[in-house]
């Protein structure tokens, strides 16, 4: 029998950490009320200032979502990237405050909007949930205390090494040599991610370019980790 449409996005849902351990009938809940969206590359998903009305998973897709944030000067800061499986903007769904930040869609991205409402009702009803975002949280709150004590102690280089490997951290074999950094992350981009300039990043890609750590390619804006244990070496143990 060929399954609904509600169906398959229960059994999506099902793959993403957070839901896993939902009963079926919260999961069967959850995946009627949401709405499958397939934004544009380059579209917003919202933006800072939004009223936070839901949160998003990011379904099995080839594309990604940045989380970022501007100033009236023009300066940037990327804050996030997520990817299949992982859940966005349900911070601001829990403190039902405007957006702080906006998200852009990067590729072919699937999304699974759920209402604030629909995501609130799952957590007063499934405790396994409300367990699963407290280690959310918990991780990222984690990962944000990591970022903060790098910025203040550690060098750029180490810094870009350790963001690096994070974001190729489910990056698969493509046949290819090394390991490529899932994306498009301009020299740019890089720097906004780490609050440093794009003439240090690029020193830093090159000097790692000519000793065959990395491999970059400029007008795709693709980078491959040639050797991951060497990166690797460039944190402490």
């Amino acid at each position: 029998m060929t399954p609904t449409p509600q169906e398959r996005l229960a059994a999506e849902l099902r793959e993403t950490p957070l839901f896993a351990s939902l009963s079926e009938a919260g999961l069967r809940r959850l995946a009627e009320a949401a709405e499958v969206q397939r934004p544009a590359n380059g579209a917003q998903i919202f933006a800072a200032g939004d009223q936070a009305d839901a949160a998003y998973v990011v379904l099995p897709c080839d594309g990604l979502v940045r989380i970022g944030a501007g100033d009236s000067r023009g300066k940037r800061l990327l804050v996030e990237v997520f990817r299949a499986g992982e859940v966005f903007g349900e911070i601001g769904v829990l403190e039902d405050l405007l957006r702080t930040a906006e998200a852009v869609a990067e590729g072919r991205v699937r999304l699974a909007r759920i209402g604030a409402r629909a995501f609130l009702e799952a957590l007063g009803s499934e405790p396994s949930l409300g367990l699963a975002l407290s280690r959310l949280l918990a991780a990222r709150l984690r990962r944000t205390f990591t970022l903060f004590q790098d910025a203040s102690f550690e060098s750029l280089e180490f810094r870009l090494a350790r963001q690096l490997l994070y974001l190729a951290r489910e990056a698969r074999a493509d046949g290819e040599t090394g390991l490529r950094v899932p994306g498009r992350f301009r020299q740019g981009d890089l720097a906004d991610l780490l609050g440093a300039t794009t003439r240090s990043i690029i020193t830093i890609l090159n000097a790692w370019r000519a000793s065959d750590l990395v491999a970059y390619d400029t007008e795709r804006a693709m980078l491959r980790i040639l050797d991951v244990e060497r990166l690797r070496a460039i944190l402490p143990p």
